[in-house]
């Protein structure tokens, strides 16, 4: 492609995110035309706020700043709409409004709304900053990979989770602490809800496991459990027995089309190769039926990171306009949906898990008798300052909820799966 082309953008959300976004365009447009021959302006920025953004050299440069979304809908220069604009609301009625391509990070929205999104918009929508950030993962599965069955997607997609576990393993401190320092620095939220109890994590794996297996995978079904219940006797455990602690969400798919999809703490043997991510890093492993284990690692999360997919994303429009005015890629990667998917129930699935719990009503020998009278191997267990631990062979977590509750209705049960 030798034609060189101006393409306009428009900006909606002026955060994070949106700040870098524009830095990045600013900054980097001279090699972006150098190597594609397009030419990115951008004329419009939206933001609730933007008449309270003072001293930004950057927004001085933009053509348009405005509080009214309308001046971006209505706009027919505009050839381009990056939505970074945060929740759902409004860029739910962006996204859904706009006539023009669109470029959005927003997985929430995506993970509950893909369904609407991909039935009712005539032209693009691409995503490639709603996981993982920098991570080209989304491009991976949706062109490199096309040709592969994907059997599996498995990996860590939360740096704020990553970056909890890292301290408390490497530096021996206590959930909490850990946490408000990781608010401290900006990596958790002053509610840090969305990432401790894996909901970040579930809507990025909705995501990945759509295009991965060729059908939109419903959030409701994703077995999410998060960290927020983990303490440091569970990292010492993990280590002593030569594991690492790590948040994976994982998504894989058999022969006759039956789906495992879930988001849970899991212990990883010290020589696979996620339990050396450490801190606000992601890392994806893509299992193909020809191209074998396939691992993504980079920078998840953070406005430079986001934005550069981000903005490769509007130049991957740009390109594609020149092209066509049509699809040139389904949005999911898939012409077909695969209509034979049958999403399973996690929780039903024979595993390897460890359990940490206490009781003041029962001791731990009553626990243990418990497990091994109802066919549970018991592999490993052990008491420590009235915590019960045990690792748990060839059973569920129904069965293992079940059999600790007909001893004793307990309700903080820390559960991590043994990834083998």
């Amino acid at each position: 492609m030798n034609k060189k082309k101006e393409f306009k953008i428009a900006i909606a959300g002026y955060g994070h995110v949106g700040k870098d976004t524009v830095k990045t365009i600013i900054e980097n447009n001279e090699i972006i035309e150098k190597r594609t021959g397009i030419k990115l302006k951008i004329k419009t920025v939206f933001s609730r706020n933007i008449d309270k953004v003072k001293n930004d050299k950057y927004l001085d440069l933009i053509e348009i700043k405005t509080k009214d979304l309308n001046d971006i809908l209505n706009d027919k220069e505009i050839d381009i709409i990056i939505e970074v604009l945060g929740g759902m609301d409004t860029a739910k009625t962006l996204i859904m409004e706009a006539k023009k391509c669109i470029v959005t990070a927003n997985k929430a929205l995506l993970a509950n709304s893909f369904a609407e999104i991909v039935e009712n918009r005539k032209t693009d929508i691409v995503f490639e900053a709603s996981v993982a950030g920098a991570v080209p993962i989304i491009k991976a599965l949706k062109e490199s990979l096309v040709s592969d069955k994907i059997e599996s997607v498995y990996g860590i997609l939360n740096g704020t989770c990553n970056f909890i576990l890292t301290n408390m393993t490497k530096n021996n401190l206590d959930f909490g602490v850990v946490l408000k320092d990781a608010q401290d620095k900006g990596y958790a939220e002053a509610d840090p809800t969305f990432d401790i109890d894996g909901i970040d994590t579930a809507h990025k794996l909705c995501i990945l496991s759509s295009i991965a297996f060729s059908n939109i995978m419903d959030m409701n079904k994703i077995f999410i459990r998060g960290i927020r219940n983990i303490e440091l006797s569970d990292i010492i455990f993990a280590t002593e027995a030569g594991y690492t602690i790590k948040l994976i969400a994982e998504a894989s798919i058999d022969k006759n089309n039956n789906v495992f999809i879930f988001v849970i703490p899991t212990m990883l043997k010290e020589d696979n190769m996620l339990s050396k991510v450490d801190y606000a890093f992601n890392a994806i492993t893509v299992v193909g039926d020809r191209s074998g284990e396939n691992v993504f690692y980079g920078a998840g999360a953070g406005g430079r990171p986001t934005s550069s997919a981000i903005v490769s994303d509007a130049i991957t429009l740009a390109r594609n306009n020149l092209i066509t005015d049509n699809l040139r890629i389904p949005i999911l990667g898939f012409a077909q949906k695969n209509n034979d998917i049958k999403i399973k129930d996690f929780k039903e699935k024979n595993e390897t898990f460890y359990i940490r719990f206490s009781s003041s009503n029962n001791n731990f020998e009553t626990f243990n008798k418990s497990f091994l009278e109802n066919k549970i191997i018991v592999e490993e267990s052990e008491e420590k300052n009235n915590n019960f631990m045990f690792i748990l062979k060839e059973t569920n977590i129904n069965k293992i909820i079940e059999i600790i509750e007909k001893t004793e209705k307990i309700e903080n049960i820390f559960i991590a799966r043994i990834k083998s």
